[in-house]
């Protein structure tokens, strides 16, 4: 366990959770971009340093990769620029910071042809000097490119899946001025492989490796056997469902292990697989919603702040972004919400916060054929004190003692080693303080928190822990 003392104040103080009333989420709509044509992929993050989040896009028709500047402001503006070009195909990105100097790089991939994988590098500057770097020329078709440190060894990895190679592969970051990448091959006949993603599934501490094979309608989960190279055992979690698309793995059930979110493209459905453990584990579906016509992408995340995880899907036959709440905590009943219905052909999607309100808002993007738009839905949710109700769940926040006057101790549990901030909101869910930002491991912390000129009033405290997109909440009452 960990002790961290933070200075912060209180006078008398009372906690509540809240949850958000039974309502739909209300979104206004912003377009980022009407000309970039056919996204594949998007990615966001500060790329520039500034404290705004940022997005970039794969754009398969231009062959370009396209960074959207966040310039601030009410209604946020945005600055194109192009960063690569003659990249065949564009098809996938994803940023992570590859050289450890405190940047966020990209990784992409062209689908079809030159360069194959590649990544580019910030090298700083307004706006950013961008250095390109070959990861693999011979990859062909990589319908995705993923990032995450896979042997743990502080550098950030990159995984790949091609649909036409059959193949996910990874390649290990060797580190050095000039990053050689050594790859290493899992799987070499994952029908028309579509993606792949990374989690712990069986809790022995390394990383494991879900992936989907789309035309044998096949979700799949490599286990992470050690040794070097890493030896992979193949398990099987669905040989039925219809087009696995995208894999995401999340702690659906708030149980302390991983289960799988998949969004199935030839079934129309959204569902995800419960994590009942056992030496060989035991996966139980549980659908989410079918009729989700060309279902591309699905997300899991606490849209409505009441602290469970709702679904965003991205649903190409139809033209539409839709909302599924999760409504009775438990990730077993949906309540359906369309979003949009007139974006064309969206595919690629992202959930985050990107004005910094403290709610999540949704990004996507017009693909192939379609209208050649960026959009995103601000999430106008507004949390204040007339939204929240009492709800009582100490597991992973609570404040003590309650109430008191001098001194808040605050205990956190992480489920899950991650980059986590601890935020003071005010009554309106406007952020007062950042408490704490960094890394966390798995377990129990403390802090203690001390400010002799807080005023009296209602307070939040947000805790955010990224590796599982989810955002906890309690009110704090001042006297």
């Amino acid at each position: 366990m960990k002790y961290i003392q933070i200075k912060i104040i209180l006078s008398y103080i009372f906690i509540l959770s809240w949850t958000i009333l039974s309502a739909q989420v209300h979104f206004n709509e912003h377009i980022i971009d009407t000309n970039t044509r056919g996204a594949g992929g998007l990615a966001a993050g500060d790329f520039d340093g500034d404290s705004d989040i940022d997005i970039i896009a794969a754009s398969l028709e231009d062959d370009q990769i396209i960074m959207f500047r966040n310039e601030g402001s009410d209604t946020i503006l945005w600055t194109k620029q192009i960063i690569a070009e003659n990249i065949d195909n564009a098809h996938s990105v994803y940023s992570a910071d590859f050289d450890n100097d405190g940047d966020l790089d990209i990784v992409a991939a062209a689908y079809q042809g030159s360069p194959g994988v590649l990544w580019l590098r910030n090298d700083g500057g307004n706006p950013i000097n961008w250095s390109q770097f070959t990861v693999a020329t011979t990859f062909y078709n990589a319908h995705e490119v993923y990032s995450y440190d896979i042997d743990l060894d502080g550098r950030m990895d990159i995984i790949g899946a091609s649909s036409d190679l059959n193949k996910i592969s990874w390649w290990r970051n060797t580190g050095g001025d000039t990053i050689e990448w050594v790859e290493q091959v899992i799987s070499n006949h994952v029908e028309k492989a579509k993606s792949a993603r990374v989690a712990d599934f069986d809790g022995d501490g390394d990383m494991d490796i879900v992936g989907v094979a789309i035309t044998a309608h096949k979700i799949l989960w490599w286990e992470n056997r050690g040794s070097d190279p890493i030896e992979w055992t193949e398990h099987l979690v669905d040989g039925h469902f219809l087009g696995p698309h995208r894999a995401e793995p999340v702690d659906m059930d708030y149980d302390g292990d991983m289960d799988i979110l998949c969004a199935g493209y030839l079934g129309h459905e959204v569902a995800w697989w419960r994590n009942e453990g056992g030496d060989t584990i035991l996966w139980k579906k549980e659908s989410i919603a079918s009729g989700v016509t060309n279902a591309c992408i699905a997300q899991a995340a606490d849209i409505d702040n009441d602290n469970d995880l709702d679904i965003v899907a991205t649903a190409q036959g139809k033209n539409e972004i839709l909302l599924f709440l999760n409504d009775n905590g438990t990730s077993t009943v949906w309540v359906e919400q369309i979003i949009s219905d007139y974006l064309l052909r969206p595919w690629p999607l992202i959930v985050c916060d990107l004005d910094q309100d403290n709610d999540l808002d949704i990004v996507s993007a017009s693909s192939h054929q379609g209208s050649a738009e960026v959009i995103w839905w601000e999430n106008d949710l507004n949390v204040g004190i007339s939204n929240m109700n009492i709800q009582t769940n100490r597991d992973s926040l609570y404040c003590y003692p309650n109430p008191f006057r001098e001194h808040l101790h605050i205990k956190v549990d992480i489920q899950y080693g991650g980059e986590v901030e601890l935020l003071l909101l005010n009554s309106n869910g406007q952020m007062v303080s950042i408490l704490f930002a960094g890394h966390l491991p798995k377990g129990t912390h403390y802090f203690e928190y001390h400010e002799p000129n807080l005023p009296q009033g209602v307070y939040g405290l947000s805790l955010r822990n990224d590796h599982i997109f989810e955002t906890y909440s309690r009110v704090i009452r001042v006297d």
